[in-house]
């Protein structure tokens, strides 16, 4: 058994380097503490004793403490064994409390959206005539960046799916002596459908997720924090360019890739079904009322504004290191296209 002298003091100065010198002879044996000269001691003594303790519980050795006086042995004894509160144990949630999580959290990011619209629309409309309004640039080239270097890989899926779609269907209608219809049928779910949800299905892959991931490096950089204390607006400067250039682009290259899905269904509809191009023509032009058009260029331009405020929104409100900007863009890419296709449903009620 060892016996260690306690000094006159035991204060935080002293106690690190008496308390490892303890360890060492309370690992090897039974340790006796002789506080005979013992006479003040502060709060670190408290974490002293109490480390002692715990490790002579832990090695099953005998601590003593021998000649201390009454008022340190009352205030040794009025110490009390303080137990750390049990971590909550993760997934543990029942299924209304993550409903209601996801509840909240659809409806937070839903109103940010709709602020984000709003926002937009004033300084689209409204800003040019305000007189302090800071007159920024980039629409061109959001407008290139989204919309023109989108045009193949737009041009290509759609007209791929159209092709793959008209060749089912000429079977279909071949089958039942219908493929006189092949043209009207395909213009018309091509334009109202096929076309708008396709293209902005596409941007929003990889436009949206450029425009996410832009905004989200910037935030976690402070860039975003840089430029309102400059007092510049972030939506006027980060959002609005992007929010016009796809208000211009979306439609026009939704049309364009519908015409491209028509002449990929055309082709089908020559060697399939015997249909030449001028009649092929007449099919679409029976078959797609005017009005058509116009349903099909807002359902696009409103499908662009939900990849661009989702996009933006993610990106302005990512926090923290690189992994943050993957979040915010992915997270951006799957709210899009799941609201993208949530729209169009609603579209389908209110059109058709």
């Amino acid at each position: 058994m060892s016996t260690i002298l306690l000094p006159e003091t035991l204060s935080a100065a002293n106690s690190k380097v008496l308390l490892q010198n303890c360890k060492k002879q309370l690992c090897t044996g039974a340790l006796t503490l002789d506080g005979s000269q013992l006479k003040t001691m502060d709060y670190s003594a408290d974490a002293f004793f109490a480390l002692l303790a715990e490790l002579a519980e832990k090695t099953g050795n005998r601590l003593t403490l021998s000649h201390f006086n009454e008022d340190i042995k009352a205030h040794l004894k009025s110490l009390r064994k303080m137990d750390p509160p049990d971590r909550p144990v993760k997934g543990t949630n029942n299924v209304l409390e993550m409903l209601g999580g996801l509840g909240f959290s659809f409806i937070k990011e839903f109103v940010e959206v709709l602020i984000l619209l709003f926002m937009s629309i004033y300084w689209t409309v409204f800003g040019p005539f305000d007189k302090g309004k800071i007159h920024f640039g980039g629409v061109t080239k959001q407008m290139f960046k989204s919309g023109s270097e989108a045009m193949g890989i737009c041009f290509l899926f759609v007209g791929l799916i159209c092709l793959t779609m008209a060749l089912q269907s000429s079977v279909m209608l071949n089958a039942v002596g219908g493929g006189s219809y092949l043209a009207s049928g395909l213009g018309f779910l091509i334009f109202a459908e096929i076309g708008p949800l396709l293209t902005t299905i596409i941007l929003a892959g990889r436009s949206g997720s450029a425009m996410a991931a832009e905004i989200a490096n910037m935030s976690v950089c402070e860039e975003v924090k840089a430029i309102k204390s400059m007092a510049i607006p972030p939506v006027q400067y980060l959002v609005v360019p992007r929010f016009i250039a796809l208000s211009i682009t979306t439609p026009i290259l939704s049309f364009c890739s519908s015409i491209v899905g028509s002449l990929a269904g055309f082709l089908i509809a020559y060697f399939f079904c015997d249909i030449s191009f001028s009649n092929y023509m007449m099919g679409i032009r029976d078959g797609i009322a005017p009005i058509t058009f116009l349903k099909s260029s807002v359902k696009a331009l409103v499908f662009g504004w939900i990849v661009t405020l989702i996009a933006c929104n993610k990106g302005l409100n990512a926090h923290g290191g690189a992994e943050a900007v993957g979040k915010a863009t992915t997270a951006s890419v799957v709210s899009a296209i799941c609201s993208i296709v949530i729209a169009d449903t609603l579209f389908a009620f209110i059109f058709y």
